[in-house]
């Protein structure tokens, strides 16, 4: 099982990176880097790099020295607006040891301030994760063929002008799978950027609501996983950024339609993310988390495209207003299920 889901990912990883290939060879726009960092990128909501592609009111006879300028940054709804279509496979104890998923996801996030001078923000995210099982056993023994998840996000979020960036925010998760389910929890990170280059911090995931029902005539009960990670982020030049983090997970069951074994005792979790912009209006965005053991943990992906409307998308993690935390996913709610 572990293995079919591993191979799905791996293809639809291959398949994504030969189809945005095209793409960035052919992104005849591209600034060169002597003109996109000839001067630092501000991060606070005093000043903010202004796209050239934007159209700027410029005076007659006034040129503009380079392809990007620093102004007073006002905000509008359309910079800090995201919308992602990709691909999402995840195995989880809440799978009961027989399941696996592979599927497509979709998610808007936003941003806007609610006290300007102080960086102080809000967000709100809401996903859509539509999955096919990647074994038959559910098939076979419920009559169970595929999954709907719906997540949402809302929090608050801060940057300050001293490098601190913090978020904290609730996801809602409704699924029906074989059977349907509200669940929920807290989220939070805090994080310290050391340069424009390098961020250092921690996160946390904590379960609020668990949720009981049925797997065929047996009753079980799902709440999610809780765990915390210390993580670095790095941002290369062409605002190409990766994420790494390593921490420690809760205990979870090991319950298997075939029986249980005795609980799994806390265990280690880490995961990585990345953002790779391939243009002005879209970029590569993606997830994953893994929680062992390998047999009875978690196997959480997904990868796709962040298309950004109205442009941005070079400079969309530099945005002031830009949300912190990315909508919730099963990357970042590991659920597990005991039975009842």
């Amino acid at each position: 099982m572990t293995t079919s889901l591993s191979n799905l990912c791996l293809l639809a990883t291959a398949a994504l990176l030969v189809a945005v290939t095209p793409f960035a060879a052919a992104d005849d726009d591209l600034l060169t880097d002597a003109a996109r960092y000839a001067e630092p990128i501000p991060t606070t909501a005093e000043e903010f790099v202004v796209d050239a592609y934007r159209e700027l009111p410029v005076a007659d006879g006034v040129e503009l020295a380079s392809h990007e300028i620093y102004a007073p940054y006002a905000w509008n709804w359309r910079d800090t607006l995201s919308v992602f279509l990709g691909y999402e496979g995840s195995k989880q104890p809440q799978d009961f040891g027989v399941n696996a998923h592979f599927g497509g996801r979709s998610h808007i996030n936003w941003g806007m301030p609610i006290l300007a001078d102080a960086g102080l923000g809000l967000q709100m995210g809401t996903a859509i994760n539509a999955t096919a099982n990647a074994v038959q056993v559910n098939d076979r023994l419920i009559d169970n063929s595929s999954r709907t998840q719906s997540f949402t996000t809302v929090g608050l979020f801060q940057r300050t002008d001293g490098g601190l960036v913090w978020g904290l925010g609730y996801d809602f998760l409704y699924q029906e799978y074989y059977d349907n389910f509200t669940l929920g929890q807290y989220r939070g990170r805090l994080g310290w950027q050391t340069s424009d280059a390098n961020e250092f911090g921690i996160q946390a995931a904590i379960r609020d609501n668990n949720d009981a029902g049925q797997y065929g005539a047996t009753t079980v009960l799902l709440r999610p996983i809780t765990q915390g990670s210390v993580y670095a982020r790095h941002t290369w030049k062409n605002q190409a950024a990766i994420g790494c983090w390593v921490g420690v997970a809760e205990g979870h069951s090991e319950a298997n339609v075939l029986g249980d074994y005795p609980p799994q005792d806390e265990c280690l979790v880490f995961g990585s993310d990345l953002f790779v912009p391939l243009g002005n209006y879209v970029a590569m965005f993606g997830e994953s988390n893994f929680m062992t053991p390998v047999d009875t943990g978690a196997v959480d992906a997904y990868l796709g495209f962040e298309f950004f409307p109205w442009g941005g998308a070079r400079l969309a993690r530099h945005n002031p207003f830009a949300p912190v935390l990315p909508v919730a996913n099963n990357t970042s709610m590991t659920v597990d299920l005991l039975r009842r």
